[in-house]
């Protein structure tokens, strides 16, 4: 007896239906891609950023953890034991990722180590990039407090770069501001330098030590000399609130000092006249130069093109010196004879006052009489003591700088006729009730 039929038998194969799929469909066979097909196929990505280059030197990165929930502590499976030794402690990673560590890091390096970083870490280039301009301003003010002052970013945009975060204008949203960059610090950093060595060099000199504000002057006297218009400088110098009559008699004394300093009988270099001309000279890097010794023994030939650039040829005696009209010899081109003297420093400009004369007229307009103080600007600075008991004794004495000094003016006015007797004792009565206020 034969077993009963099964119903696939009986029925015959079941109709596949449109809207199912075979069991066959469910995985379809691989079929080779054809030659046609045009997609094309990555075989390799290329990575255009740079590995760190500082990790050879400070380590490895730190691996940032961040800590769980609440709810996801109580709720996670104990974690596996890890088998991955921890990361090394590594401190100049953990200064940058410091919030506030990172700023006085920061401000404490030196100039060429923070540029450095700046060019090989990319964390430190990114955190300086996001605070740039808050970062630069207080380096600045912690290196070179009166220069970065006197030496503002806005007076020099040739040294600003566009913001490094792209941080828009307040009117013109398309365009990205501009912020100081290192090369205004290095500005700053260098011309610190510059003055600071030349008030040393006075002192160091036996010139006697220039009071503290002097630096602050000789700053602004810098920036008065990169003006290249004669209406710049003096509306520059009549700001009461810039340059002061403090500052104009500073200068006066600067000056003084700066010529006992050139025609010392073992030191010196020449006449009073050599400190005219390097104090007009667009720069002051020229006198630090002279008086630290850089540029060796200065004799009259070296002299040649900067007093070419400087003065007129109806000041020099052609004559005397025929060769200095002579471009061969010089290393002068015509077109930069008396260059710094005319308007724009061009050669087609003006003539334009130089800056030193700018400030003594100055002080002339403001009637400060400085060269009343020629004798104090001398004796300053050579032991407080010294200068203390020297003006006491001076006021004291009839015919030195104090009561008595008026006195000898007055009666050499009565004597040429130029004052009444009457108004010469109304004189001496007022100028006692002064000098009693003063004492």
């Amino acid at each position: 007896m034969n077993p009963p039929l099964s119903p696939i038998e009986l029925d015959g194969p079941i109709p596949t239906s449109s809207r199912k799929r075979t069991a066959s469909a469910i995985s379809p066979p691989l079929v080779p891609p054809s030659s046609d097909d045009t997609t094309p196929r990555i075989l390799s990505r290329r990575c255009h950023r740079v590995n760190n280059a500082a990790a050879s030197v400070w380590g490895p990165d730190i691996p940032v953890t961040l800590k769980p929930a609440a709810d996801d502590v109580t709720n996670a499976p104990p974690a596996p034991a890890s088998t991955i030794p921890p990361a090394p402690f590594n401190i100049y990673r953990s200064l940058l990722r410091h919030p506030n560590l990172f700023f006085q890091f920061a401000l404490r390096l030196p100039l060429d180590s923070a540029i450095n970083l700046y060019a090989i870490d990319k964390e430190f280039h990114y955190l300086f990039n996001k605070y740039s301009v808050s970062i630069l301003h207080d380096y600045a003010r912690y290196w070179a407090p009166i220069s970065s002052h006197v030496f503002t970013w806005i007076l020099f945009p040739h040294l600003c770069i566009s913001d490094p975060m792209l941080r828009p204008m307040n009117d013109r949203v398309w365009l990205a501001r501009d912020v100081p960059s290192w090369r205004w610090v290095g500005m700053v950093l260098h011309r610190q330098t510059i003055v600071r060595g030349i008030l040393s060099s006075l002192t160091l000199s036996g010139c006697g030590a220039l009071p503290s504000p002097t630096e602050s002057m000789l700053c602004k006297f810098w920036l008065l000399v990169e003006f290249k218009h004669t209406h710049q400088r003096q509306s520059f110098l009549q700001d009461t609130d810039i340059w002061s009559d403090a500052d104009i008699l500073l200068f006066h004394l600067f000056l003084v000092k700066l010529d006992m300093r050139l025609t010392h009988p073992i030191l010196g270099n020449a006449p009073c006249g050599l400190s005219h001309l390097m104090l007009n000279q667009p720069s002051l890097t020229t006198l630090h130069d002279l008086l630290t010794g850089k540029v060796g023994d200065v004799r009259y030939p070296d002299l040649v093109p900067l007093m070419l650039r400087t003065y007129p040829m109806d000041t020099f005696d052609l004559l005397a010196f025929p060769y200095l009209d002579d471009e061969e010899i010089t290393g002068v081109d015509e077109e930069d004879w008396n260059i710094l003297g005319k308007e724009g420093w061009s050669e087609f400009g003006g003539a334009m006052e130089l800056a030193l004369d700018c400030v003594l007229n100055e002080g002339l307009r403001r009637e400060l009489h400085a060269e009343q103080l020629l004798l104090e600007f001398v004796v300053f600075g050579h032991g407080d003591r010294l200068s203390r008991k020297w003006r006491k004794g001076a006021r004291e004495y009839e015919g030195g700088f104090g009561r008595g000094r008026k006195n000898v003016i007055r009666e050499v006015e009565e004597r040429f006729g130029l004052v009444e007797k009457k108004e010469v004792k109304e004189n001496e009565e007022s100028g006692a009730e002064e000098m009693d206020l003063s004492m």
